[in-house]
C-alpha cells in the first residue's frame, strides 16, 4: 500500500477530556485518511497551508478505497474522504459512518465502445436518459472491462437496469481502468469503463456510449469517521468537518491553485497527469459547500435525503450479494448515515 505521511501541527490546543478521550494535559489529533483526488486537494492544502485550528493532523494517502478499509481495520485513521462503494463494506466491516458528502463522482464513469460497435446503432431507447447508447439487445452478451465494487461499477449496473437488463446479461470482467485500457486497445472486451484521466486518453478513439451523468442519477464521494472517533473525539470530529467545508469554500473559487495541487497530489502518490486533465477534473468536480449538505442532512436520522442516496446503493449491493439484508438492515440500525455533527454545525451557524 503507498502512502505518504504529512505531519504538521496546527494551531495547537488543549482541550478537555471529554472531547479528545484522554487527559485534559494532551492534545487534540486526527488523523485523516485522505485520497490524491479532487476531494482530497481541501485536506492537502490545509496542510501545507497551515490552516487547522484546534489540533494536530497526520494524513495518510491512499490510491485505494480498498486499501484505505484495510487501513481502517487496522485503526490507523479517523476521519477522511473515501468512496460511496468502499464506505458500504466499511460500515458493513468496521462500523465506518458517512458524516458528510463531499464532491460529485456521477462525472467519473464513463463506457466507451469502438465506433463499429451495434451498441451505436440505437439512440434514445432509455427515456429521459438520450445520451445512453443501445437498447437491451444491443447490450446484452456483451463484454465489460470494468472495475469491480467501484462508483463505476454501481453506475454500470444503474446503466444496465435502464435498459431493462441486469449483471447476468452481460459479462462484466474485472480490471483497472489502466489494466482495461491496454486490454481494449489490444482488441479485448466489447465495453470499456474508466474514469479521469484514464478516460481523456480515449475520446478520439472510442465513442461514449453511455456515462454517470446520462443516467440522470447521483453518486457521491462520502466524508467519513470511524466508530471509535465519533464515540472517543467527537467534538474534535466536528470541528474538523466544519474547517473542511469552510476550506472547501475558501478555495473552490481559485480553479489555477485547485489545479496546481491536484498535480501535486498525485504525482507524488505515484499517479500521472497533466495540467490540462487535473484542470478539467476540478472543473467538472466542483468542491462542496455547507448549505448543500445541511438540504441533504437535515430531516429525522435514516430518513434525510442523504440516507436516500446511500441507501440506493446498498440495495444494489445487496442484489449483487456483495453485502447481505442483514448487513443492510444493520447499516440502517446502527446510523450508517449520520447527520447528527451536520445538523449541529448548522444549528450553531
Amino acid at each position: 500500500m503507498k502512502k505518504i505521511v504529512l505531519c504538521i501541527a496546527l494551531g495547537i490546543i488543549t482541550l478537555f477530556a471529554s472531547a479528545c478521550g484522554g487527559s485534559s494535559n494532551e492534545t487534540a489529533s486526527l488523523v485523516i485518511g485522505n485520497q490524491p483526488y479532487t476531494q482530497g486537494i481541501p485536506i492537502y492544502l490545509a496542510q501545507e497551508q497551515g490552516l487547522y485550528e484546534g489540533f494536530e493532523t497526520e494524513s495518510l494517502v491512499f490510491a485505494s478505497g480498498n486499501t484505505q478499509n484495510e487501513a481502517l481495520g487496522a485503526d490507523e485513521w479517523e476521519v477522511g474522504v473515501t468512496g460511496l462503494p468502499p464506505a458500504i463494506f466499511g460500515g458493513v466491516s468496521y462500523g465506518l459512518k458517512i458524516i458528510g458528502f463531499s464532491v460529485d463522482d456521477t462525472v467519473s464513469p464513463h463506457f466507451y465502445v469502438r465506433p463499429d460497435s451495434d451498441i451505436l446503432s440505437v439512440q434514445g431507447a432509455v427515456e429521459g436518459c438520450p445520451d445512453i447508447y443501445g437498447n437491451a439487445e444491443t447490450w446484452r452478451g456483451k463484454q465489460i472491462l470494468c472495475p469491480t465494487a467501484t462508483s463505476s461499477h454501481l453506475m454500470l449496473v444503474i446503466v444496465l437496469e435502464k435498459l431493462g437488463l441486469t449483471e447476468a446479461d452481460v459479462e462484466i470482467v474485472h480490471m483497472d481502468p489502466s489494466q482495461a485500457l491496454t486490454a481494449f486497445k489490444a482488441g479485448e472486451g466489447d465495453v470499456l469503463a474508466c474514469w479521469p484521466p484514464v478516460s481523456f486518453g480515449v475520446e478520439d478513439d472510442w465513442v461514449l456510449a453511455a456515462s454517470g451523468v446520462a443516467t440522470g442519477e447521483q453518486i457521491p464521494i462520502v466524508v467519513v469517521a470511524s466508530e471509535k472517533a465519533l464515540t472517543e473525539k467527537r467534538d474534535v470530529v466536528k470541528a474538523w468537518l466544519k474547517q473542511y467545508y469552510e476550506h472547501c469554500e475558501e478555495m473552490s473559487g481559485d480553479m489555477d491553485a485547485l489545479t496546481e495541487a491536484l498535480v501535486e497530489l498525485e504525482t507524488d502518490n505515484g499517479l500521472t497527469i497533466d495540467s490540462e486533465g487535473a484542470g478539467r477534473i476540478v472543473e467538472d468536480r466542483p468542491l462542496p459547500d455547507l448549505k448543500t449538505q445541511i438540504e441533504l442532512f437535515t430531516g429525522e436520522a435514516g430518513q434525510t435525503r442523504a440516507d436516500e442516496i446511500v441507501m440506493k446503493y446498498a440495495d444494489i449491493f445487496v442484489g449483487q450479494e456483495r453485502i447481505s439484508e442483514t448487513d443492510k438492515e444493520k447499516l440502517i440500525s446502527e446510523g450508517f448515515v449520520d447527520n447528527s455533527l451536520i445538523m449541529e454545525i448548522s444549528e450553531e451557524k
